[in-house]
């Protein structure tokens, strides 16, 4: 071991080193403050050269030491390496003015051990690199252990790793998720292709420290060994064991209990509590309006935090650790301008949090932050995920079974019945000339009792993840809506529209370590009226968390990137008149940006009519999940995305499936909003398309099916409107080319009526009267990609004196 004479020798021979003749100058980084052989120096052309205290350490020169090899390395900015046995180092670059004191320091280390302690480097700037095999080392401030050994001194196994021993910071990056240590005692680990941080155990401790001790025998490399009379011609004692213990005042640490769970310590030794690091507040303006602010957070030692905001906002909160998993905290703290608030604060990987508090009077004052996620690296492998959003602070509507209705408020309608979905997100190929990366949508229904004490509501929500304007990839997309809480009433139309928060400015706002959260608000917008133009967003009405989960979804798109052809119905009112209509859907998908446009028109000049074009806000999931909305409030959302059990399944129960095996057919809810040039509406119509066959297919199908299946639409009954179902059953001759459609208990009414095939083409239809019911059925068979046709779908119309009725169906061929 080097002995405290060894050292005052390589001192005296280190301080001639340094002020002696330059080497190289413009390649010299540091020299070899004290050595035990062997180390060696190998250029670029692998010409090796042992290291002797004293030498210039050139920069891209590897360092490697033998078994029993030690050096140590002092930079002219006061930075120390020192390299144990069977360590390969290289300082790739160094950089150092002595007028600024500001350094830069690059090195490579691919094996062994080495201790860091940093100079003007690493505390001016934190411009520190240390490419390791686990990742590469930031440090700023700090004496960093690294043993890349995978064993300790006496042999025992254990994983590379590196360790905060003194200091501010060290963060690990290129495997897994970054870590990051601000607290000394603790280590970034790496597991394979993983890390994770955990206190540092003393057995590590000692055994770096045995590494990098010298050995028995050994002098450091300094030519004059010491002895006793040089330590005693130095004087030494006089500052330190020559001093009375009364004068000696050596500071002795004091062991602390330790109250706190070790995977909470892991937490806060990753906590920043020196700098202040970005966040979004989200709070009431001037104006009174609920938008975001640019803040500050600082986390304190003692378990709170301090922040500011905006021009004069201060704020007060308690420090809540990382955790694996979001997790739920119930919080209380300050704020400047809004007094008490208290609630529910979330917490999760990469540092994400979000304090959803409000004060007494239920003014809002969120907090988000935490690190944001790469949102092309979230969204690269296409699959559609799934995020549950948790309840707004302030109107915490959720369904009988705790499902958040998202977007709504308090807004009536929705009851303990509402199906309300997750919200679904999909990475999608960029288009030539725009910066859309991702889809989503989301949709809640609500179809409580049946005739003429009915209520309803829906609220869809569509959207895209691009480039915004301040920078960083986020959501926004439009709502839209409509729902009747009295069966006798009018229903109401609602629009607007929402995004996502992001913790930092310009940066991407998928939050957590691998995007697993997004923190989304919405708002209501004014209608559009003639002549006028779409407002923006003024503020937020709802804030909603949300975290992903990992419910695998079918993201089949056999649509394609084509037009897609089918029927719709509704109820279109204008002013004090409603009437059933019928019509046409036709949609075109784009697979490859997971996009749709098209119509879905009604009326026997398509008078009302929804285009959804380029320009509105739309979502081709898969086959089954898809929804669009307009800037005027109109909107589409298929069956699967609210999948509401409104049919009867035959054995008592209820199901949401119009059919079954009908997954080549899609169907859904659609509504229109009074646009800016005509005042009709739709409130809950319904449409459906499949893939049609050739009329040659039709006309080539043999003998004679049975198709079974339901029928959904919505009934006028003197004054009332409300959605009702009824089972369908479908009888096909190909031969004659004739059939029969029957929907039984469709609002206690049977409609029937026999339907002649179209001249070479896959459609049908007829007019019947049976029993005083006039049904009018238009249909056509649909192709599931083997049988042209397994199914049936269309829409139909029936009228009974005051009574009246129009709606869709569908059916599957039953096994031969």
């Amino acid at each position: 071991m080097m002995t405290i004479r060894t050292a005052l020798a390589a001192s005296t021979a280190l301080f001639f080193a340094l002020s002696g003749p330059s080497f190289a100058e413009g390649e010299r980084a540091g020299v070899a403050a004290a050595v035990n052989p062997q180390a060696a120096a190998y250029d670029g052309q692998g010409k090796g050269k042992l290291i002797s205290l004293g030498d210039p350490v050139i920069r891209n020169h590897r360092i490697e030491t033998s078994a029993e090899g030690l050096v140590q390395i002092l930079l002219a900015d006061g930075t120390a390496f020192t390299i144990g046995p069977n360590s390969s180092v290289v300082i790739d670059n160094f950089v150092y003015d002595p007028k600024s004191k500001t350094a830069s320091l690059t090195a490579t280390m691919t094996k062994g051990a080495l201790r860091f302690i940093g100079g003007k480097a690493s505390k001016k700037g934190g411009n520190v690199t240390i490419n390791t095999p686990i990742g590469t080392a930031g440090i700023r401030g700090a004496v960093v252990d690294i043993n890349l050994d995978g064993k300790d001194a006496q042999g025992r196994s254990m994983p590379p790793h590196m360790s905060l021993v003194y200091g501010k910071e060290v963060e690990l990056t290129g495997r897994g998720r970054p870590q990051r240590l601000f607290k000394s005692g603790f280590s970034i680990i790496s597991d394979g292709t993983n890390s994770r941080v955990s206190r540092t155990p003393l057995d590590w401790v000692s055994g770096l420290q045995q590494h990098l001790a010298g050995r028995p025998g050994f002098d450091g490399g300094s030519i004059n060994r010491p002895n006793d009379q040089t330590v005693e011609k130095s004087r030494l004692e006089r500052s330190n064991s020559g001093v009375a213990p009364s004068q000696n005042k050596i500071p002795v640490p004091q062991p602390k209990p330790v109250n706190k769970p070790s995977d909470q310590l892991a937490g806060d030794s990753t906590r920043d509590t020196l700098r202040p690091v970005p966040v979004t507040i989200v709070t009431p303006d001037a104006s009174g309006n609920v938008n975001q602010a640019v803040g500050l957070i600082t986390a304190g030692t003692n378990g709170g935090s301090k922040g500011t905001y905006g021009t004069s906002g201060r704020f007060t909160l308690p420090t809540l650790a990382p955790t694996a998993t979001l997790s739920e905290h119930q919080v209380s703290g300050y704020a400047r301008g809004v007094g008490r608030v208290s609630g529910t604060a979330y917490t999760g990987t990469g540092d994400f949090v979000a304090y959803m508090l409000k004060n007494a009077n239920n003014k809002p004052f969120y907090v988000i932050g935490g690190t944001p996620a790469n949102a092309v690296t979230t969204l690269a492998s296409g699959e559609i995920m799934r995020y549950r959003l948790e309840p707004d602070a302030l109107a915490s509507l959720t369904n009988g079974e705790g499902t958040t209705i998202p977007f709504v408020g308090d807004a009536s309608g929705f009851t303990d019945n509402t199906v309300s979905s997750d919200l679904y997100v999909m990475g999608v190929q960029p288009t030539a000339g725009s910066t859309v990366i991702g889809r989503s949508l989301q949709a809640s229904l609500d179809i409580s009792g049946t005739g003429a004490t009915q209520t309803s509501a829906i609220n869809v929500f569509a959207g895209t993840v691009g480039l915004l304007q301040g920078g960083g990839y986020g959501l926004t997309g439009g709502m839209a809506g409509s729902s009747r809480t009295d069966a006798a009433d009018t229903a109401s139309h609602n629009q607007g529209a929402a995004e996502t928060i992001g913790s930092q400015v310009g940066k991407d706002q998928f939050l957590g370590a691998n995007g697993e959260y997004l923190v989304i608000g919405s708002g209501d917008l004014p209608d559009v009226v003639a002549g006028g133009v779409e407002q923006p967003l003024s503020g937020y009405d709802n804030v909603h968390v949300g975290s992903r989960t990992d419910v695998a979804t079918d993201d089949t798109r056999s649509f394609g990137s084509n037009d897609t052809t089918g029927f719709a119905s509704g109820v279109g009112t204008m002013g004090n008149s409603s009437s059933v209509l019928v019509g046409r859907t036709d949609l075109n998908f784009n697979a490859a940006n997971g996009s749709l446009s098209g119509t879905i028109a009604v009326g026997a000049s398509g008078e009302f009519l929804v285009d959804f074009d380029a320009g509105d806000d739309s979502a081709y999931l898969s086959d089954q999940l898809m929804a669009a909305t307009t800037r005027d409030g109109s909107y589409m959302v298929s069956s699967d995305v609210v999948a509401a059990k409104i049919f009867d399944n035959g054995t008592g129960g209820k199901t949401a499936e119009i059919c079954q095996a009908c997954d080549f057919m899609t169907w859904g809810w659609w509504g229109r909003n009074s646009s800016a040039t005509a005042d009709k509406t739709v409130h809950l119509g319904n449409w459906i398309v499949g893939k049609q066959p050739a009329g040659s297919e039709v006309t080539a199908a043999l003998g004679t099916a049975t198709y079974n299946g339901n029928a959904v639409g919505t009934v006028v009954n003197g004054g009332s409107q409300y959605i009702a179902t009824g089972s369908m059953e479908a009888t096909m001759n190909f031969l004659d080319r004739e059939g029969r459609v029957t929907i039984s208990d469709f609002d206690g009414k049977t409609l029937a009526t026999g339907v002649d095939f179209g001249s070479n083409t896959a459609t049908f239809s007829g007019t019947e009267t049976v029993a005083g019911v006039t049904t009018t059925v238009d249909g056509a068979f649909a192709s599931n990609g083997v049988d042209p046709v397994k199914g049936v779908m269309g829409n139909f119309t029936a009228v009974d004196g005051t009574w009246s009725a129009g709606g869709i169906f569908a059916g599957s061929r039953n096994s031969q």
